[in-house]
């Protein structure tokens, strides 16, 4: 079984099993976590958020340049009113360039890719 395949089946017990679905739409604490997409890292945990308490927001870097659109919705359409932002050390962002990304985006995706990226501004920088 893929590993994608194992997720599928999880997420089969995790709805058959799961009882949340009472809990209002709008983050009942009223606040917005914006943290690294690393894998190590747990918001939840870290933090003591539990389900319907917070939108938690995900993205290389804690960037809020890339969260924008999502900062948004949760402040003016769901009622958030604090952010969390939360960096860390030992980010994989601080190990890389943007000459770096590009240059592996054109080389193992093709020109025409590395031109897409003209679409967010073409920036992997950690802090705009």
């Amino acid at each position: 079984m893929s590993e994608i395949q194992k997720n599928l089946s999880k997420n089969g017990e995790y709805s058959a099993a799961f009882t949340k679905g009472h809990l209002a739409l709008p983050p009942a604490k009223k606040y917005l976590v914006l943290t690294c997409m690393d894998a190590r890292i747990d918001p939840g945990a870290a933090y003591g958020i539990d389900l319907g308490d917070a939108h938690v927001v995900r993205n290389a870097g804690a960037s809020a340049k890339d969260a924008l659109r999502s900062i948004v919705i949760s402040q003016q359409l769901l009622g958030t009113n604090e952010i969390i932002l939360v960096k860390h050390t030992g980010c994989g962002m601080l190990t890389f360039n943007d000459e770096v990304a590009t240059g592996l985006v054109e080389k193992n995706l093709g020109a025409e890719a590395k031109e897409a990226l003209g679409a967010f501004g073409g920036d992997f920088k950690t802090f705009p």
